[in-house]
């Protein structure tokens, strides 16, 4: 008897190491799994939409040069367009600070009447610079003006606006015709569609 105990065992042993190393396969491939999931899910560049990147620069034009954006028509830019934005005659000014690269937008609020203008820029969905003007005393907006109010982006200007927003959705088109997204933006009580 004890000889087929000792016959039994190194059968035993190569079996349990057997089922080890199975289990330790199925935990590994497990793992570098998950890990190619995660890496999948994280590679491609942040992608953003128009309205939540206008949402981001309403919290930096607020906190930096205006407090109330009530009534004002959001445009957004996207990088497709930018070429097309400096000619126009409204955008051009804005565009034209900054240099076009691939993945850089720009979100600008006008007054209904045009009178005053911010325009936030971003870089993917990282706004980096802000700048807000008025007519002059012969109701245009001016380059010079648009450059000397530049500043850059500060995380104080990135913190909520402490104001609930509403947008309405629409559409605009630049002088060649090129349509942009835009959303008139609405204070407290409004509802947006």
């Amino acid at each position: 008897m004890d000889s087929s105990i000792k016959k039994r065992t190194p059968i035993l042993v190569i079996l349990m190491a057997m089922k080890l190393k199975i289990v330790a396969c199925l935990i590994l491939s497990a793992l570098c799994l998950s890990s190619l999931v995660l890496a999948q899910n994280q590679s491609g560049p942040e992608q953003s939409t128009p309205l939540s990147l206008i949402q981001t620069a309403i919290n930096v034009a607020v906190n930096s040069y205006h407090p109330s954006l009530d009534g004002y028509l959001a445009i957004y830019v996207d990088p497709e367009k930018w070429e097309s934005g400096l000619k126009d005659s409204d955008l051009g000014p804005f565009l034209k600070l900054k240099e076009a690269k691939p993945g850089r937008s720009a979100v600008f609020f006008f007054s209904q009447s045009k009178d005053s203008a911010v325009g936030v820029y971003f870089d993917g969905a990282t706004p980096f610079g802000v700048t807000a003007v008025k007519t002059n005393d012969s109701g245009k907006i001016e380059p010079g003006d648009i450059s000397a109010a530049y500043k850059a982006v500060t995380k104080e200007m990135l913190k909520p606006a402490g104001t609930e927003f509403h947008f309405e959705h629409g559409d605009v088109a630049m002088d060649d015709g090129t349509p942009l997204t835009a959303y008139l933006v609405s204070g407290p009580g409004a509802k947006s569609n």
